[in-house]
């Protein structure tokens, strides 16, 4: 349940920022995707019942928008991301 309130309260955060602030300063982008991470990681947390899943998962789509936000989004560097994303779910499931 507490997981429940995190993720309703970061997105809330995050859509206050999205539509009350400007992207002036990197500041305000890294706070951006800060809390981005986080409304995702929680959410997709509960989603997946698994934390590794859900930090995984959030990580790649933050690291994909970066990439986007940057002009470095294409397809070959989404399937490099995704296949590193897999890869560290395989090591980490098999490591136990």
């Amino acid at each position: 349940m507490p997981t429940f309130i995190l993720a309703i309260f970061f997105w809330l955060v995050w859509l206050g920022v999205l539509l009350f602030f400007t992207p002036e300063s990197l500041l305000m982008i890294a706070v951006f995707f800060l809390l981005l991470f986080l409304a995702l990681f929680f959410t997709l947390s509960l989603l997946f019942a698994n934390s590794r899943r859900g930090f995984l998962v959030a990580g790649g789509i933050i690291l994909f928008l970066i990439l986007r936000w940057q002009e470095l989004g294409n397809i070959l560097n989404t399937i490099l991301l995704m296949v590193t994303i897999l890869t560290l779910e395989i090591y980490f499931t098999k490591r136990k």
